[in-house]
């Protein structure tokens, strides 16, 4: 669960100084502490997700793809880490010492039972008004795949303008890799 600090406006030097054995984001100066660790379940989809694209970006020299503990830093004092962040070759150069400066090509999230909302409204305007590309949202107790594309901002807020859930049966299309399709169901498989 994410549990909101609101007493006044934070900067990356506060979050910088937090105890590494603490998490914590940083949204618009308001930090949020984050729940201690993620589910096996949690844990394994991201795995699965994360292997799937690895695979084929690594050999094919496409990018890198990141996860937790790498850091999000967006301008407005924001530091969040997603499950996963893919950063094609073409703009590794927003990857510096402190983690990724600028919006990656995607970011994944995959949704914890305790703070969904997070996930699904906070980041989800968030990521969009910061123009990241695609954001997949995984949802490992109905085994789908929410998937926003073309973001926007109005008013100073952000949205997606394409959204497709993705289920079981279906095939993942990742439009910020070329040539990456994956079955659903093997994101969500069982590791035994």
């Amino acid at each position: 669960m994410a549990t909101a600090k609101p007493k006044g406006k934070y900067t990356y030097a506060d979050y910088a100084a937090k105890p590494d054995d603490e998490r914590w984001e940083l949204i618009d100066g308001v930090l949020y502490q984050m729940a201690a660790g993620a589910s096996a379940r949690h844990q394994e989809v991201a795995e699965n997700l994360g292997n799937l694209i690895g695979d084929h970006i690594r050999p094919n020299r496409l990018g890198r793809l990141y996860r937790p503990r790498f850091d999000l830093i967006l301008p407005g004092e924001t530091v969040v880490e997603p499950d996963l962040m893919f950063v094609s070759a073409a703009r590794r150069r927003i990857i510096t010492t402190r983690g990724c400066e600028g919006p990656p090509d995607l970011v994944v999230e995959v949704l914890s039972p305790s703070n969904p909302r997070h996930d699904l409204e906070h980041k989800r305007e968030l990521y969009a008004r910061h123009g990241i590309p695609e954001y997949f949202i995984l949802e490992p107790a109905d085994e789908t795949v929410l998937a926003l594309a073309n973001p926007g901002v109005s008013a100073g807020v952000g949205a997606y303008g394409s959204e497709r859930w993705y289920r079981p049966d279906d095939v993942l299309i990742i439009a910020t890799i070329p040539g990456l399709e994956i079955a659903v169901a093997d994101i969500f498989a069982e590791p035994w």
